[in-house]
């Protein structure tokens, strides 16, 4: 398989030499493969439309995406059920594994007469478990739910429940964490025309199953959210949230990630902005030592960084959410008050910024991979002994 690594500066040329791969390959696997690695390079070069043609292709020939270098001397292996979209519709494990653990990718459109087939094809791979790495999005619910009908129907642990994950929708999350100490979910409504079920203004709006921003806009009054809806074209559904300003006392505004792996939260990353409206992209970290400075204290002692409060308030989510594995982006109120903005199974991970920039977080994502390579250990080892259970009766 092509090392797309050497042509990391010239995505174009990547691009290229994988479609000159493709005409000349032999097999229906390699032209999958192929597929697959066009889909990536296609988001690369910001040819989305592209990108999705070539998955529907690499899908059609072979469901089954599989890692690039042979897994000999993998100590794991893991099936990954994927659903067609972007980047952004799953979370890219490949990012935060290492070679201990081979990964394949198994992409789901969600049609029940292929349940069977899907799930033989897991247990060809026999791996330790099956994981869920989709992220909430309404217009997947089929897929999202059909999958794990799948990963069950092989006969393998499997992490991350299809139901758990749409409840991940931003207008479930506030009554599912409702009543935890020390924690304040904003109110957020699914909305559409007439428009007479707003949150209280200031709201943050965008349209459903939106991400990363995406035409997301803080509105301050109904003249200004009418001029929005009529701009934007969203097939008349929204999410309005009520804005809470959690801004610090210095007047910057602190955006916090982190990662829980069987209910223990992890710290990603912080983004300290002059904008409440930040992304780890638009927050330039690089350019300011005391921010990265502070977020090296927050990544190597969070519960030293944090009041004992908003660790109780993190600690006090897994057990509502019931996944075992997701990401949460949060701020802290000047009272201390945890204050939450998503939570989501499908964010990025991983430790690929400049270790002489950020010489701190490698070891931090590295307690994030142990974690999770402990989880599916644990949940492997329990499903062998339920099957020798099983066996052992039958016997």
């Amino acid at each position: 398989m092509l090392d797309l690594a050497e042509f990391s500066n010239d995505p174009l040329l990547a691009r290229d030499t994988l479609l000159a791969r493709l005409k000349a390959a032999g097999t229906v696997g390699e032209q999958a493969q192929l597929h697959y690695r066009l889909w990536e390079m296609c988001q690369v070069c910001g040819d989305e439309a592209a990108a999705l043609w070539h998955l529907d292709r690499a899908m059609h020939l072979d469901p089954v995406q599989r890692p690039d270098a042979p897994d000999a001397g993998a100590v794991r292996r893991i099936v990954a059920l994927n659903v067609p979209g972007t980047f952004q519709a799953n979370a890219p494990l490949a990012m935060l594994l290492d070679d201990s653990t081979a990964l394949y990718t198994m992409w789901v459109s969600g049609e029940p007469h292929r349940r069977q087939e899907l799930a033989e094809r897991i247990r060809k791979l026999r791996p330790d478990a099956v994981v869920l790495a989709m992220g909430e999005d309404a217009r997947q619910k089929a897929a999202i739910l059909e999958a794990e009908a799948i990963g069950r129907e092989a006969g393998f642990p499997v992490l991350n429940g299809g139901e758990r994950i749409m409840h991940m929708a931003r207008s479930l999350v506030p009554e599912i964490l409702a009543g935890i100490p020390g924690l304040l979910v904003p109110s957020c409504r699914v909305v559409c025309a007439p428009f007479d079920r707003l949150p209280d203004f200031p709201l943050l709006v965008r349209p459903v199953s939106s991400h990363a921003g995406n035409q997301l806009k803080r509105i301050d009054n109904r003249t200004d959210f009418e001029r929005y809806v009529h701009e934007v074209d969203a097939s008349g559904f929204y999410y309005a949230t009520h804005f809470i300003d959690y801004v610090s006392k210095d007047g910057l505004y602190r955006k916090y990630r982190v990662v829980f792996v069987d209910g223990v939260p992890y710290p990603v990353h912080l983004a300290v902005h002059d904008d409440w409206a930040i992304w780890y992209y638009n927050a330039k970290m690089e350019l300011f030592p005391e921010r990265r400075a502070e977020e090296s204290r927050f990544m190597q002692d969070m519960t030293g960084f944090f009041p004992s409060q908003v660790m109780k308030a993190l600690y006090g989510m897994p057990p509502r959410i019931g996944l075992d594995y997701f990401g949460l982006d949060f701020g802290v109120l000047q009272d201390g008050t945890l204050v939450v903005f998503e939570i989501e199974t499908a964010m990025i991970v991983h430790d690929r910024d400049p270790a002489d920039v950020f010489p701190y977080k490698s070891d931090c994502i590295a307690r994030i991979r142990q974690a999770f390579d402990r989880m599916i250990d644990r949940h492997a080892h329990t499903g062998k002994v339920l099957e020798e259970e099983i066996i052992g009766g039958m016997s």
